[in-house]
């Protein structure tokens, strides 16, 4: 199991390294496959032994080969926050078909979330994929198409996440409304409320309520610290949203053995 782990964990790390391409390219609107991979600074092609990810940016003490200017600490991050990802869901679910739902599901979030840090913004195009294949996942499981041993197990069944996107989406709408008001400027943008509805989804009506603290508590300290670190008063809340759903999710066992699910 160890081994298969590692595999996973390696697995990651390369589809990470598609992540930040994706990252960087989708909100410039431009193609994923051309040109090939190259320096943002000189636009040099970057050979596949320099594109090994984490590795290649520890050997070139994080610059490029060629012009030497700075790799942003971006990329390795990403990689291995991949990495982990993929295995702590692997491990989490097993060898099923929701296993890969929800690879497909918390890699569409992680991307969508580091565009939201980086260009504050967030489009609905790139939350269809997440919704598809999670809503997919959740049919087959409720007609029972797929065996189960094969399918696994979902968060919730479909009713429940049909009512906890609704919750979600309404839920973020009344904060943005009712904060926009009270401080007299925009307390949350339109594209948390199309994250809210991914995350009650996911989880439900009932755990969307602990997903939403500790995304709360993650946007606090980050709402304490960043200033202290740069001076950047927009802080978007997408990436807490997600990294709050993560961790509801992987605490899912505790959950049900209190009957909160």
């Amino acid at each position: 199991m160890i081994s298969i782990s590692l595999f996973v964990f390696i697995i990651g790390l390369v589809f990470g390294s598609f992540f930040n391409v994706l990252i960087y390219r989708l909100p410039r609107k431009e193609s994923i496959s051309f040109p090939p991979s190259h320096c943002t600074h000189c636009n040099s092609a970057i050979k596949w032994y320099d594109n090994i990810p984490v590795l290649s940016f520890i050997f070139l003490r994080g610059r490029c080969r060629k012009c030497k200017n700075k790799i942003s600490i971006q990329y390795p991050i990403i990689e291995v926050i991949t990495g982990i990802m993929f295995m702590a869901i692997f491990i989490k679910e097993s060898f099923t078909l929701f296993s890969v739902v929800y690879i497909v599901f918390f890699s569409s979030l992680l991307i969508v979330s580091v565009i939201d840090i980086k260009t504050k913004e967030i489009n609905l195009i790139h939350l269809i994929l997440p919704g598809i294949t999670l809503m997919t996942g959740l049919l087959l499981q409720e007609f029972k198409v797929i065996s189960p041993d094969l399918l696994g197990t979902p968060y919730v069944v479909l009713k429940t996440a049909l009512f906890g996107a609704a919750v979600g989406g309404l839920f973020i709408f009344l904060v943005r409304f009712f904060g926009g008001r009270i401080l007299k400027q925009e307390a949350m943008g339109e594209g948390d409320i199309y994250i809210a509805i991914l995350m009650g989804l996911a989880v439900g009506y009932r755990i969307l309520f602990y997903a939403m603290i500790f995304a709360g508590v993650f946007g606090l300290i980050a709402f304490i610290a960043i200033p202290i670190i740069k001076k950047d008063k927009e802080i978007p809340f997408a990436p807490f949203l997600s990294m709050g759903l993560f961790t509801v999710f992987m605490l899912e066992e505790i959950f049900r053995r209190f009957n909160l699910i």
